[in-house]
């Protein structure tokens, strides 16, 4: 088993510990654009295995899709779709980032325009069972 992750928003108030994470991926939809600013990196985390110190505020994007930040100091620490049984963690809020591995991109079709994706890393159109890859 893996060393556990730990990590915090920028004033320290929310902080957590997760047993392990998955690898991140880069996430280019518009959604996540607007809500950090950039394309987000965020790695996924069963919430068996997840322990979260402090009150993260959560905003609706949709109707089951919700971002986590610190009520503080506004780092965006988390996104969670209540459909699902794991929720994402944003690669930034990380405190060692030293064994995180890139899976890849996701919505591809919604990325920002004065960017560039590197070649060489795995490009998909959207996310579902049946990813495309462009």
């Amino acid at each position: 088993m893996s060393k556990p992750i730990t990590g915090s928003c920028c004033c320290g108030q929310i902080s957590y510990t997760a047993k392990s994470v998955a690898p991140l991926w880069y996430c280019h939809c518009q959604q996540c654009r607007k809500m950090t600013g950039h394309y987000m990196a965020a790695a996924r985390v069963n919430l068996n295995d997840i322990e979260i110190n402090g009150e993260a505020k959560w905003f609706y994007v949709s109707d089951d899709s919700r971002h986590g930040f610190c009520p503080d100091c506004g780092s965006k620490i988390f996104w969670r779709n209540d459909k699902n049984d794991f929720l994402s963690i944003t690669g930034g809020s990380i405190n060692d980032t030293s064994s995180l591995r890139v899976s890849g991109h996701v919505f591809v079709g919604e990325k920002g325009d004065y960017y560039e994706i590197p070649g060489d890393e795995k490009r998909y159109i959207c996310w579902e069972s049946s990813i495309q890859q462009s």
